[in-house]
């Protein structure tokens, strides 16, 4: 067998070994052994004694996370990272960092406090209102707690770059922001408080900066491609952000609260493979309907409202959809369908303020009603004329195009008996106005094409796309509808934040003039966080957690029969432990863990799979017997029998 007393690193001064018995009346409650080793009963792991029930049903990736010892809860949507999670944590910074550093960004740390002020000039306070961490110290001054950094960073640049000269620049952080979530859920995937990478760089033209943006999608497609994982790139909506160009990075999740589409071809069509377009669904603005290829059933009707509560908005769709036969797809099931407020927006267009994100439909409706302002008090007495600034209550109602036997057009009429027709109904005051027939209403039943400054028009799809729905880029593939999450974020800024914030550098023609220019931006995020739980979601198994190599917490678990007042393994754990660092140069010095509990092997065994170490040395019978350790990869399962000279090569062999 194998020496216990080296210590697996380069020669040097040995650490004395100390153990540190903390008592009680009752006995030893917990020992302490520094020796240079890290051990399993030196850590904080709080792991839950659970026995097994088949009957059980799989539990969601947040118990498991809280199950093994990463996490635990502290308040809504916070949480305390425990040592295990911190490793993950730290290992995903470590990685992030590598590439980061790869495209000449350098990092840097920003408060996580932020002045009001500075998000009044940028528009973004009023934007963002309620998912704002506010307060005010002491001497009455208005803080937040900052959710993302475009606006401090602005500032600290645009006071120490002041010439071409010093651009192209590139910093970045990792911290931790904060949002007031309305309903935070799904543990760390979406949480009130959250630790993100955020990059932010700056150039002195548009062209620049978009060079800039694709040398940060190479960085992050890296990331995610080393991690090992399947993952789409989706083109996305830059939101209250801001820019005009941006894409999202997502990982297939069941539980996820984003939906990707993606071309993927139409069998039976003449394109069979798709042309590859993905998008999330909340930036699609224009679908093609298709009122030949859908059976619809169960008409519905969904409530929104305009922000200054003057609109009425009532949208009329197919509750449920059914391919016809001899059609790709068919399923031969009726599938529901949702509404995609975007398209709402977009047919609403800038009257009454656009309309209100996030409100729910009855909530909508009492609204509207509350504010109700008949039109002919908005008239003035003598010009008959409405009285400017003042604005009357009126409803919006359009009409999904399969629900249509032809193109109808946007007119103007009276609230009539639409409701009579599509069977919708309200215990609201609308039946009055119903009654009285005096709201004044439009019709819309078509938008304009995907081609800006035509005259083409379209009937309008309602609904966000599901597969079996038709590309809207090449118009003759079909869409596949994915279930994600939001892993990262790439944003083409422009001038958003340069211009209200006055970050110029000064710049020089071809002519040799000279003259002042808005810094151009992007801003790239990464949610580490949310990273750790979609990672375990999406590998998890029904023993645990099956963690990517480059992210375990540990690399290497070894493990033994732990029998209370009997040591014998424990020097033989602690050999082979320092024959590893030895045989592999100190590769994996901070990155193995010993098992050193008083506990059965098979107990161990079960924990180590729970927790996901990429590989599992288990010191059993056969070891004892015959001096033969086996080897376990968590990932693909695979078990490998060898002696202790062959074991260093093994897990080179397996981790690198």
């Amino acid at each position: 067998m194998l020496h216990s007393s080296l210590i697996g690193r380069s020669p040097r001064i040995r650490l004395s070994v100390l153990r540190v018995q903390c008592s009680f009346r009752n006995g030893p409650i917990r020992l302490l052994t520094t020796d240079g080793r890290t051990r399993i009963s030196n850590l904080w792991l709080p792991l839950a004694k659970t026995k097994a029930n088949p009957t059980d049903e799989p539990k969601d990736v947040h118990s498991l996370l809280l199950k093994a010892g990463y996490v635990r809860n502290a308040y809504p949507g916070m949480f305390h990272m425990l040592p295990l999670g911190l490793r993950v944590q730290e290992k995903i910074e470590k990685l992030i960092d590598k590439y980061m550093k790869a495209i000449g960004a350098s990092k840097m740390a920003l408060p996580s406090i932020s002045s009001h002020s500075l998000w009044q000039k940028t528009g973004r306070a009023d934007k963002l209102g309620k998912e704002l961490f506010q307060f005010k110290d002491r001497g009455g001054s208005n803080y937040l707690l900052g959710p993302t950094h475009e606006e401090e960073i602005t500032t600290l640049v645009s006071s120490t770059v002041t010439s071409y000269k010093q651009l192209p620049l590139r910093v970045y952080q990792t911290t931790r922001k904060y949002r007031d979530e309305r309903r935070p859920r799904a543990g760390l995937l979406r949480g009130r408080e959250f630790v993100m990478k955020d990059l932010y760089t700056f150039d002195s033209s548009a062209q620049a900066a978009l060079e800039t943006y694709e040398s940060v999608v190479w960085a992050y497609k890296s990331i995610f491609d080393e991690l090992g994982l399947p993952y789409l790139v989706a083109e996305a909506d830059s939101g209250n952000m801001g820019g005009n160009l941006s894409h999202e990075y997502h990982y297939n999740c069941n539980t996820g609260e984003d939906i990707v589409v993606k071309c993927t071809g139409r069998p039976g069509s003449s394109n069979t493979e798709g042309c590859g377009y993905t998008a999330n669904v909340e930036c699609l603005g224009y679908l093609p309907v298709q009122r030949e290829k859908w059976k619809t059933k169960e008409i519905k009707v969904w409530y929104g409202v305009s922000r200054d509560r003057k609109i009425l908005v009532k949208a009329y769709y197919p509750g449920y959809v059914k391919r016809e036969l001899g059609v790709g797809f068919d399923s031969g099931e009726w599938t529901k369908r949702e509404i995609n407020p975007r398209v709402i927006q977009n047919v609403l267009g800038d009257e009454g303020g656009g309309i209100e994100a996030g409100m729910e439909e009855a909530s909508a409706l009492n609204s509207w009603e509350e504010n109700f302002t008949p039109w002919i008090k908005t008239l003035d007495s003598k010009s008959g004329r409405i009285i400017e600034g003042e604005s009357y209550s009126r409803i919006y109602k359009i009409y999904d195009g399969h629900l249509l036997e032809h193109e109808g057009e946007t007119k103007f009429s009276t609230f009539s008996g639409h409701e009579e027709d599509y069977g919708a109904e309200s215990p609201s005051m609308i039946r009055k106005f119903h009654a009285d027939k005096n709201i004044p209403t439009v019709i819309k039943t078509n938008i304009a094409g995907p081609i800006e400054d035509s005259a083409d028009r379209r009937a309008i799809f309602l609904c966000k796309p599901i597969t079996g729905d038709i590309c809207p880029k090449c118009e003759e593939g079909g869409l596949t509808a994915t279930t994600t999450t939001e892993l990262g974020h790439t944003f083409y800024l422009g001038t958003r934040y340069s211009e209200p914030l006055r970050a110029t550098v000064a710049t020089i023609d071809g002519s040799g003039a000279q003259s002042q220019v808005n810094m151009q931006m992007g801003c790239y995020g990464i949610g580490v966080t949310r990273l750790i739980a979609a990672i375990a979601e999406v590998l998890q198994d029904e023993k645990g957690l099956c963690w990517p190599k480059a992210i375990a917490p540990y690399s290497v678990a070894i493990l033994y029969t732990g029998k209370k007042g009997d040591s014998s393994m424990e020097g033989e754990g602690a050999g082979i432990y320092d024959a590893i660092v030895v045989g592999n140069n100190g590769r994996f010095a901070e990155d193995i863990v010993l098992d050193d509990r008083e506990e059965s092997l098979p107990r161990k065994m079960k924990d180590a799979d729970l927790i996901g170490y990429s590989v599992v040395v288990v010191l059993g019978s056969n070891y004892e017997k015959d001096g033969i350790i086996e080897v376990q990869e968590r990932r693909t399962g695979r078990k490998h029998m060898v002696k202790a000279d062959e074991l260093s090569d093994k897990i080179a062999e397996i981790l690198v």
